[in-house]
Parts: C-alpha cells; structure tokens; sequence
C-alpha cells in the first residue's frame, strides 16, 4: 500500500493544479505518494493540460459540479493511501511537509488526522480558524457586547498545543479508517463547512493536530478571485457570503441543534427592520431624506431573504444539497 494520496478537486483550475503539482514532486521525496484529480464539470480539456505534464495522474469526472465534499468523497473512495491528503487546487508547498505530516501522524497513533500552518505566498501568516468558536462571528450585536461572545463560545482547552476542533481542507491529511468509519464529508454541504462538520465527527475517533513544522503557502483568493472584488464592500452587516453562511447554518444545525439555528436566525430576522430603523433615524438627524443611501439595508434584507428560503428544510433536517440557486 502507498503511504498517500493526494486527492485535489478540480473546478476550471487547471494552471494552478499543474503549479501545485510541481512543488509536491519537488518537496515529497520520503513517503510515495499518488494523485487523484476530481473534476467538477470542467469546460475546457483540462486533463489534458495536467496529464501532459502529470501524466500518473488519475483523473475522475464527477459529470456535475458536486461541490467539495461529494468530489472529495468519491476520490477518498478510490484511493490507495494508508493516508488521504485533501489538497485546495491553490496551494503549494515550499518544504517537505507532506513527509513531515506521515511522519508525525506514524508517531502519533493517537491522532485520526493532521494538518499544516496555512501562509501567503510572501510567507506571512494566513490567519484560520480551528475552533468551533468561531460560530460567535456570526452573531451580530452591538459593539459593547461583542466581548460577551467569548464567554458565550469560548476556545477549547486542549493539553495538546496542537489538538484543534477541527483542521482546514486546504491541507487535511486524515487516516484511512477516519474515512472508512466516518463515511467522510456530509454530502448535503455544496460547498464550504463541511469540513468544520466532518471535524466534528473525526474528533470523536481521536485528536486532530496541527503539526508546528507543517507548513503550506494557500493562496489569498486562490480558485475563486471574484470574491476580492466582493470583500471590498463588506462592511459589520453585510460581511456573510452568501453560500458560505448558508453552509455555516446547516452544520450549526446539525451539530448544535434546531434552539441554536432558531435563535440565530431571529436575530437576523429582528436585525432587518432594525438596521432599516437606524439608518433613516441618522438620516433625519442628518436633514437628508429619510429614505436615501438604503442600498445597505437592502443588501442585508436580500441576504436575509436568501438564507429564510432553507428556514424549514434546515430546521427540519431535510435532506437537501444546499447550494445556492
């Protein structure tokens, strides 16, 4: 049996699969290895372009884009590996941390699955959660209680420096059997929080760990750039991409329970005719038309209006794949 194997999703990123693969082949000499491409409905002959340059490469249609998780699982089903190493097509690596992270993961059986310190390709620090605390960001209150949300959801405390909730798939190198008893990633998730998810039930076989000497360069805005433009005009409010927060709101669903997603989703509810409140209360104050610069306001109301539409189904744990329509 292989030691790895790598395992990238492909959604019209073909260049930067080939970029990828370049730093794996250089970095990864200890432990063999194989590479799985699945492939989200591309558009152009894409594996053409890798396997030219890769020609080892196994490559497997989806026939749809079936998102994340689903295209994860079916090349988790087809591996070899003692070990699945989920790789984002925008990464690379600049040291041997694939060796590294099978070698730690041999040393430590008490670990079901690995993960990497995430860089920018200037080698400054990517900033990533670990911790199902992070859930308190999607809460809005006013600025004198933000405070309170720590004590709300507080970090875990773990003896092991580098046991976390969960591990980021950008580089997420999980045992065989975490699969195999798991089943894998959620297959109701279209795309993002699935691995937070999966993170939860991994952690119920044994710890997840970010190892300190494993580290990777992920780029910023990596096989999605239109979400640069779209960070631009984030603001308190209006800072939830849409299909990831809806992701976000299942898995709270689903590991925290139906009280939880209620309560968060009337405060959004509540929050709308309150926003709506304060911006025509400061323009009055202001002598300026009281329904003017409400483009804020609308923008959070259609964001709203997107997330009620999978209330009940999410509520109710209908089975569904939740993508955006």
């Amino acid at each position: 049996m292989i030691d790895v194997s790598i395992i990238i999703v492909n959604y019209r990123t073909p260049e930067l699969i080939v970029e990828c693969l370049k730093t794996v082949q250089q970095f990864t000499k200890r432990v063999s290895y194989e590479v799985i491409i699945v492939d989200n409905q591309s558009k152009g002959d894409d594996e053409g372009f890798v396997k030219s340059q890769f020609p080892e490469t196994i490559w497997i249609p989806m026939g749809y884009n079936a998102g994340f998780g689903r295209a994860n699982n079916l090349g988790m089903k087809k591996a070899n590996g003692r070990y699945f190493l989920l790789l984002n097509s925008d990464t690379k690596l600049f040291e041997d941390v694939i060796d590294r992270c099978v070698q730690h993961l041999d040393e430590r059986q008490d670990a079901i699955a690995g993960g990497a310190y995430q860089f920018y390709p200037d080698l400054t620090p990517r900033a990533f959660y670990h911790t199902f605390s992070f859930r308190k960001d999607f809460w809005i209150v006013p600025p004198a209680f933000r405070k309170n949300l720590d004590s709300l959801f507080p970090y875990t405390n773990y003896n092991d420096p580098e046991q976390v909730d969960y591990i980021a798939a950008a580089f997420l190198m999980v045992r065989r059997e975490g699969f195999i008893k798991t089943g894998g990633f959620d297959e109701e998730f279209f795309l993002y929080g699935e691995d937070t998810e999966w993170g939860y039930r991994l952690g119920k076989l044994g710890k997840q760990l970010v190892f300190k000497d494993c580290r990777i360069i992920h780029e910023e805005w990596g096989s999605k750039p239109e979400r640069y433009e779209e960070a631009q005009n984030y603001t308190y409010f209006n800072r939830f991409d849409e299909q990831i927060q809806l992701s976000n709101l299942v898995w709270i669903r689903k590991q925290y329970g139906a009280l939880h997603y209620f309560f968060l989703m009337l405060h959004y509810w509540l929050w709308v005719p309150v926003f709506y409140l304060m911006k025509i209360g400061l323009n009055i104050l202001k002598l300026r038309n009281p329904l003017s610069e409400l483009h804020n306001q609308k923008r959070f109301a259609s964001t709203i209006s997107t997330f009620s539409e999978y209330f009940w189904s999410i509520l109710l744990k209908k089975p569904t794949f939740y993508k955006l329509k």
